[in-house]
């Protein structure tokens, strides 16, 4: 809304219930001297439902004893009708000066409470506070609406330049490993002139492409979870599928960062079948593992635990990094969270998005997703994830 606070209180609309006309002539005339210009009356208390819906007024100036119907019933009706979270305020005018009757108007809705005969200095002064507060409302739930619609609008820009993004990726990530298996890589030497040069640009080029990509796919993944939520497939996997196959793409992760990485299954784990997404099973381990190493120092150690139990897949990585300090644990899931979460480690470098994802993929599943920790002990993720449909749903 545009325009002074005076001007802006001036359009608002004031609904007067009275069942007496004379009444109603007098707060007609005093409303319409002080500038307001959108005034409802009725002497009728079986309309005020059908005038509210009609005229949505911002203010109900409201007598309690009528014929017909209560005050105090037609409040209750109003707060029956009105939108949780929605600031309708309502001035009861009554020459009831019982704390009982006061009480029992505040109780259901009642905004105010001014006694009969009024003092008009007063009643004006009512109106104007309450419907600045009104006003005030008005604008918080503008800007809040806003705030979603620019919120909404960036992740659907998101998520077409990233899916846009995907296939030139691959393309180059493509031709920079057929580069160099054909011999412009990695068995080039120095003594093939620029060849050594071009094998080191191509395996940079290619790591690069391959970060990129997976940069892609969280952020694709991040606008499917802001959406219609993480679409997961399942069917029938043997559990221990989804950990190998984990285990052999995060292996040389773990070498090259000098971090030992074990995976132990309990008993029966591995050949336990589940109705799961064999493809979220191993990114959601691959990010928990792959921050886990992320943060853990040279010669520390990752442990991937699992067991099965009562048809409920129970899952850990464990490492012995820096720890997580406690008032920094509740935004681990917090998406694009990239705070400096442990001291000591690799750097926390990245979108953050790894965490987030992983608590989708779980949840998706039925399951949660939960962390533990304390500095200078490591951290603990812990998973739990219902292997059938039905149990998850």
């Amino acid at each position: 809304m545009s325009g002074t606070i005076a001007e802006r209180l001036a359009r608002c609309t004031i609904l007067l219930v009275d069942d007496e006309e004379a009444n109603l002539d007098l707060l007609e005339g005093l409303l319409d001297s002080a500038g307001y210009t959108r005034l409802v009356r009725t002497g009728d208390a079986r309309q005020v439902l059908p005038l509210v819906d009609k005229h949505a007024p911002d203010l109900i100036l409201l007598d309690l004893n009528m014929p017909h119907r209560h005050g105090l019933e037609i409040l209750a009706d109003l707060r029956a009708v009105t939108p949780a979270g929605e600031y309708r305020p309502i001035l009861v005018l009554t020459a009831d000066v019982t704390p009982e009757t006061r009480d029992r108007a505040l109780s259901r809705g009642a905004r105010d409470f001014v006694t009969k005969p009024f003092d008009t200095t007063e009643v004006l002064l009512r109106v104007e506070n309450l419907l600045e507060t009104r006003l005030l409302h008005l604008d918080e739930r503008a800007a809040r609406a806003r705030a979603e619609e620019a919120t909404r609008e960036r992740g659907r820009l998101l998520a077409v330049v990233a899916h846009d993004l995907r296939n030139p990726l691959a393309v180059v990530s493509m031709y920079a490993e057929t580069l160099m298996l054909q011999g412009l890589g990695p068995q080039a030497s120095v003594d093939d002139g620029g060849a050594a040069w071009e094998r080191s640009a191509l395996a940079t080029i290619h790591a690069n492409a391959v970060a990129m990509q997976r940069l892609v796919e969280d952020l694709l993944d991040a606008s499917s979870i802001r959406g219609d939520g993480l679409r997961i497939h399942r069917e029938a996997h043997r559990v221990g599928d989804a950990f190998e196959s984990a285990r052999v793409m995060l292996a040389p992760l773990a070498e090259t960062a000098g971090v030992t990485l074990a995976f132990m299954d309990g008993e029966g784990a591995a050949e336990a079948i589940g109705e799961v997404d064999r493809a979220r099973m191993v990114q959601l381990l691959s990010n928990l593992v792959g921050n886990a190493v992320k943060f853990t120092p040279r010669g520390g150690r990752v442990d991937v635990r699992f067991t099965v139990d009562n048809g409920v897949l129970r899952g850990a990585v464990i490492d012995t990094g820096p720890g997580i300090a406690a008032d920094e644990l509740p935004h681990l899931f917090t998406v694009f969270w990239t705070g400096e979460r442990r001291v000591g480690g690799q750097g926390g470098h990245g979108a953050g998005l790894g965490l987030w994802i992983a608590r989708g993929i779980v949840e998706a599943h039925g399951g949660e997703l939960s962390a533990e920790s304390q500095l200078g002990e490591g951290a603990t993720f812990r998973f739990t994830i219902p292997l059938a449909a039905d149990v998850a749903g």
